[in-house]
């Protein structure tokens, strides 16, 4: 197969999945993965695709969000185990902060039995779900609501989370690589989040393995800038490794 046939196959690829791995292309291809490597250095260098520890992403898909709804029903039981490990490390009158998203609704949902608690969170799905506690004192940000989605974004929201500090925060993420570090669609969240990190005297990413290896538009941190990293068991081995290597403090569960 010629070079270029292959990579106009590679493309399609991506336009079909979204996202590959070198070790996958290789078998697919029957080449090596250091040829895998230039082929996506190419894409990469002519704007196609954004590459990533292990594989590449198609880029238009950067600044794609999916909606609250399908988030909800993916990964469900891998959500379901990163929030009950959370939802032990969380003590009775802590002040904690609940980022927007599936995985920490599912933290949410486990709390009901915790006491005395102050929760801040950019999510009012998550506040709304939380006020049926009376245990809670409940703080929203406010700001821009994101249709479908329920986070709040925007100059409100990044300035009430400026003002306050937390004891931990529990922060999810739709794109995690090793080498470009936790990303987001949009600029908007981005700086929310940051602001997160910055609020939280521990801050804990929560997140499913199917997150690792992606890459999205606006950066956020760096993948050492979390105290903990809460993802489940079928987190690639060689990413595993890596992050050992690294001695990032990371759970499987």
């Amino acid at each position: 197969m010629f070079q270029l046939e292959r990579r106009n196959l590679i493309i399609k690829y991506l336009e079909e999945h979204g996202r590959v791995t070198v070790e996958e292309l290789s078998q697919k291809f029957n080449v090596t993965p250091m040829t895998i490597r230039r082929d996506l250095q190419h894409l990469e260098d002519n704007n196609i695709a954004v590459r990533t520890f292990g594989g590449a992403v198609l880029k238009s898909n950067l600044n794609t969000e999916v909606s609250y709804e399908d988030k909800s029903i993916s990964h469900k039981e891998e959500k379901n185990r990163i929030a009950e490990y959370a939802t032990s490390i969380i003590k009775d009158g802590q002040i904690i902060l609940l980022d927007s998203g599936t995985t920490n609704m599912e933290i949410a949902k486990r709390l009901l039995d915790k006491k005395d608690l102050t929760i801040v969170t950019p999510d009012v799905l998550l506040a709304s779900y939380l006020i049926q506690s009376a245990n809670f004192k409940i703080l929203c940000t406010g700001g821009y609501v994101q249709n479908g989605i329920g986070a709040c974004i925007g100059s409100r929201a990044f300035d009430f989370l400026r003002n306050v500090n937390v004891d931990i925060g529990f922060m999810g993420a739709s794109s995690v690589d090793i080498e470009k570090g936790i990303t987001t669609p949009t600029f908007e969240k981005a700086e929310v989040k940051k602001q997160i990190i910055k609020s939280s005297e521990k801050v804990v990413l929560v997140t499913d393995s199917s997150k690792f290896g992606c890459v999205s538009f606006a950066k956020i941190c760096s993948i050492n800038d979390f105290d903990l990293i809460i993802t489940d068991n079928n987190l690639n081995k060689k990413i595993f490794e890596k992050l050992n290597s690294m001695q990032i403090n990371i759970k499987l569960v």
